[in-house]
């Protein structure tokens, strides 16, 4: 009998999925579901294997082989950010790829925006937050699933939103709290990939979407530059949020009663629907969650912790006419009681 083998698949793609798929599992933020999901990768055909196998071949040259996937060491420079991360994810791509062909492959990578997340200056996981002292005085506190580069010169202090959502507090506004930082002649500026937001002494946050941002103003003011019209500024002040395209700016509102506060742990929701609520909840766990089409527009007032979304979950359901209902702990939706 005449044996069949396996068609053979694209050689870079399953090369990208090998570096991706080593970058998630030396996260330190894998979970089960996700290690689960690499298997399966791993045993989907002979080409998958032989990309990993490259992958653990190159281990002894960085010298931080994981004994489960990832080893402590790497795990921690990954997580720390900055240019450490960024050289050590830019190694396995070129060392799993060889040569010039790695190199293009980077580049591709880097162009198409695909690696950007991975390799940025600071990151954080779902579910998490982080605070960054920035070198001005200034202050970065980045919400879940949250990327961005810092670039600071001496034109200006830059800060790239790539991806989540982050809230700023210009050294210019903490020293009128007593910090001791100087002024900075330089601009502060926040970059998205619809154009840019200029903090103008002031604290603000900002989310990055598919296609917009959303910026909302909690003191002081900020001037907003769609990218393709960076010569027609508007101005929000404190309270005001508005929505950043690529081609436009939205027109000014009251800024959500939420806008900021997601530092503190907590959502605030006032008659909001629930099919809001269990969005903004769902970007703080893993898995899906979701509601049911019949209770979605269920308004909803309330404080619900961040840190803890299953505590959220069953406040929910204590408090108005819902049940959950689960099929694993990646997979819950809330139901009409």
């Amino acid at each position: 009998m005449k044996q069949t083998t396996a068609q053979s698949r694209d050689e870079a793609a399953v090369r990208k999925q090998a570096v991706a798929w080593y970058a998630r599992l030396c996260s330190g933020s894998a979970g089960e579901a996700e290690q689960a999901a690499w298997l399966r990768w791993h045993q989907q055909h002979p080409d998958h294997q032989r990309a990993w196998q490259r992958i653990e071949a190159m281990r002894a040259t960085l010298q931080q082989a994981p004994a489960a996937i990832a080893s402590p060491v790497l795990r921690a420079r990954l997580a720390a950010g900055g240019p450490a991360r960024r050289q050590v994810l830019r190694s396995v791509l070129l060392l799993a790829s060889g040569g010039t062909v790695g190199y293009l492959s980077w580049q591709s990578a880097q162009q198409h925006g695909l690696l950007r997340p991975l390799l940025a200056d600071y990151s954080t996981g779902v579910g998490s937050q982080r605070r960054v002292a920035l070198p001005d005085g200034s202050l970065l506190i980045m919400n879940t699933d949250s990327a961005v580069d810092v670039r600071f010169d001496t034109a200006q202090r830059c800060v790239r939103l790539l991806k989540g959502e982050i809230l700023i507090e210009t050294a210019r506004h903490r020293q009128g709290q007593g910090t001791a930082a100087q002024p900075d002649p330089r601009p502060f500026i926040i970059e998205t990939m619809q154009g840019t937001a200029r903090a103008l002494g002031t604290r603000f946050a900002v989310r990055q979407f598919d296609d917009h941002a959303q910026v909302a103003v909690l003191d002081d003011a900020v001037e907003l530059r769609a990218a393709r019209l960076p010569a027609r500024p508007v101005r929000l002040r404190a309270g005001q949020q508005a929505r950043l395209s690529a081609s436009a700016i939205g027109p000014a509102s009251q800024a959500d009663d939420n806008a900021g506060l997601w530092h503190t742990g907590s959502l605030l929701v006032n008659d909001r629907s629930l099919g809001e609520v269990v969005a903004e909840l769902a970007r703080y766990r893993r898995g899906r969650l979701v509601c049911a089409a019949n209770v979605a527009q269920l308004r909803i007032s309330g404080v619900f912790p961040l840190a803890d979304t299953d505590r959220a979950l069953l406040l929910l359901v204590q408090s108005f006419p819902l049940r959950l209902r689960s099929m694993t702990r990646y997979w819950v939706s809330l139901e009409a009681a």
